[in-house]
């Protein structure tokens, strides 16, 4: 037998270490590149295996319980094999490195024919990730198997761990931009106009390509709005086929899950054929979750992509549940408006019956510019107590700790959450190193001139009396440093600025170990006990009668106002308005409006909640009844015509 000779295994050792060098390196660089989990594994335990001369290798996933195959360079897996290879997976402590001869029993079993170096690593508390390298029983090894494999198990943890961060800030917009869609299916009281912004911004929204809305009439469902169409063609084929497959999953009496073109569905089979799509969803919007009784709308969501679904979070059933809340509001405001025009023309009918065509028009005419009626302006607005703080992120970093839930009740200077900044951190250990050592040359210095005293040399003493006053000036340097440090890690500590209650939905889950940046709103803290207020926004065309009815008015800023909150819009109640401000701004629809404010009385509102939308209506004195009702048309005339 040949060995090779010490100069040819020093050759070989620095060509594989350099080799190995250069997989770490390439790994590192690809795992900040979009690449997907497959592509990764497949060239860097591709690259291994060449390094090492392994037969295969493959990397699974450990938990308490199971043990589940993530890869395998094999590209023909038998089940069988599959599961003599998992035996020592599951008892293999986290953080180790293993050297598996073949045929071994005992607490680390083989069963397979090929040695195997296995390196175990934790991801997580309860999950760890196994390396598997399968090696050649009769292959001659002088190098340190284990401690490449253990080198490229860190690597690849780390590219899981960077992947699992980047799902969680994926699934916390994906919840954010839920939750925007779902404020906005609030903002109105339009059956219509809930179906253009559920169809429109639904399909960014939940990551769809298309979503069409229909509505409830007595005829059944008819589609009212589609993604990125402006007007519907009632007679398309393809409106047509929309209204049929929701009228064939609403025969079967159960909403319609994702459906793609190979799974059996006879609802779905013929559209998916007709549209293209690649899958389908069909929901019910009615008071019950995917039931279709006393349902007001219907929501079809389409996939042309084979785009996998989230399987974190599904924002759709979310989305249909506060649409169909939405849709009933609306209704019933809308049936309720309805209603009260539909007895005004029949009180009037008579009179139009009684008198001649040339009279009903004088005698309307007359009626217009003399009857004096209430002169009403319709504003939005919002409830929130008076006394309320927004708490924002003071600067980058992690949510260590949140102490408190929604609508949880804090004393003045109580904790609400806690941040990490790594970057403040560090500082603090450098300052800190940095004061030691100052600290030890200092003492040195000391020492030393006590020495030289003793032997009475004055050139070297000057020399160290001033090495010694300059570190004193670096340690007061360090300690401001110090302390300034040491305050904006003390800010990082959310403490509540009054007393009250912490409003933000889903706090601990949305928050919790998430990265923030600086100026992020965070929550709110509000006390419900004191004060409340409706915030109006006054359109600017409405400002100034409204202005007009002040000064007019007997006591300043003392107009009545009618509202109603658009959850529940068949209560309406009473107040003043208090204040007018001065400035007008854009608000969140980017419409001029002035702000209004209006003082409520918490007692004579039941279950007031902080960000409940109202529709106002001011009331600006009695004015001819012609001009109320035509006021609008006056005014677009007078800009847009005689301008």
């Amino acid at each position: 037998m040949t060995f090779p000779s010490q100069s040819e295994s020093v050759a070989r050792s620095a060509s594989l270490l350099a080799r190995v060098d250069g997989l770490l390196e390439h790994a590192e660089t690809l795992a900040r590149t979009a690449v997907t989990t497959g592509d990764y594994y497949r060239q860097v335990l591709g690259e291994l295996a060449d390094i090492l001369e392994a037969d295969s290798l493959a990397v699974w996933s450990a938990r308490d319980d199971s043990v589940s195959l993530l890869f395998d360079t094999r590209s023909e897996l038998d089940r069988d094999r599959v599961a003599q290879a998992v035996e020592p997976i599951g008892r293999l402590e986290a953080d180790r490195t293993v050297l598996v001869p073949p045929g071994a029993n005992g607490r680390l079993p083989n069963a397979l024919e090929f040695a195997r170096c296995i390196a175990c690593v934790s991801v997580a508390p309860s999950l760890r990730l196994a390396l598997d390298v399968r090696l050649p029983a009769a292959a001659q090894r002088g190098e340190n198997i284990a401690d490449v494999v253990a080198a490229v198990a860190a690597i690849v943890v780390e590219f899981h761990r960077g992947r699992q961060l980047e799902r969680m800030f994926s699934l916390s917009v994906e919840r954010d931009h839920v939750a925007s869609l779902c404020q906005t299916l609030h903002t109105t009281l339009s059956r219509h106009r809930i179906a253009l912004d559920l169809a429109n911004e639904g399909a960014a929204a939940l990551r769809v390509d298309r979503v069409s809305v229909l509505l409830a009439y007595e005829s059944g469902f008819r589609l009212e709005a589609a993604t990125s169409v402006n007007e519907i063609n009632h007679r398309a084929n393809a409106s047509r086929a929309i209204e049929q497959l929701v009228f064939d999953v609403r025969r079967q009496g159960v909403a319609l899950p994702w459906t793609s073109a190979g799974e059996p569905s006879d609802a779905a089979k013929a559209y998916l054929q007709e549209s293209g799509a690649n899958r389908v969803r069909v929901e019910p919007l009615g008071a019950q979750p995917g039931s279709w009784d006393e349902a007001c709308g219907a929501v079809v969501l389409e996939s042309f992509s084979n785009t996998p679904l989230n399987p974190d979070f599904d924002g759709v059933a979310e989305v249909c549940r506060h649409a169909a809340s939405a849709l009933a509001n609306a209704a019933a405001h809308e049936s309720h408006s309805l209603r009260s025009r539909l007895l005004s023309w029949k009180a009037l009918s008579p009179s139009r019956r009684a008198r001649t065509i040339a009279m009903s028009i004088v005698g309307v005419l007359l009626a217009l510019a003399l009857i004096p009626t209430d002169f009403e302006l319709e504003s939005q607005g919002q409830v929130q107590p008076a006394r309320r703080r927004h708490i924002y992120a003071p600067a980058d970093g992690v949510i260590r700790q949140v102490s408190v839930n929604n609508v949880a009740t804090v004393d003045e200077g109580a904790t609400l959450a806690v941040l990490r900044n790594p970057d403040l951190e560090l500082e603090e250990q450098r300052i800190r190193g940095e004061i030691a050592t100052s600290n030890a040359r200092l003492a040195a210095i000391r020492a030393t001139r006590v020495d030289h005293d003793r032997r009475a040399t004055s050139t070297s003493a000057g020399q160290l009396a001033a090495e010694e006053e300059e570190l004193k000036q670096t340690l007061a340097s360090l300690s401001r440093q110090l302390e300034i440090v040491n305050r904006r890690v003390a800010e990082l500590t959310l403490r509540s600025p009054i007393a009250g209650q912490v409003v933000r939905w889903d706090l601990i889950r949305s928050l919790e170990s998430r990265p923030v940046r600086q100026g992020q709103l965070l929550m709110q803290v509000v006390d419900p006990t004191g004060p409340w207020q409706l915030e109006l926004r006054i359109p600017d065309r409405h400002v100034r009668h409204v202005l007009a009815a002040q000064a007019a008015a007997k006591e300043p800023n003392r107009l009545s106002v009618r509202f109603l909150f658009r959850m529940s819009p068949k209560a309406t109640y009473s107040a003043t308005l208090d204040d007018v401000h001065l400035a007008t701004d854009l608000d969140q629809d980017g419409e001029l409006s002035t702000r209004g404010l209006v003082t409520l009385n918490p007692k004579a509102i039941p279950d007031l909640r902080p960000g409940s939308s109202v529709i106002a209506k001011i009331d600006c004195g009695r004015r001819s009844l012609g001009y109320v009702w035509m006021r609008e048309l006056l005014e677009f005339l007078q800009t847009r015509v005689l301008f």
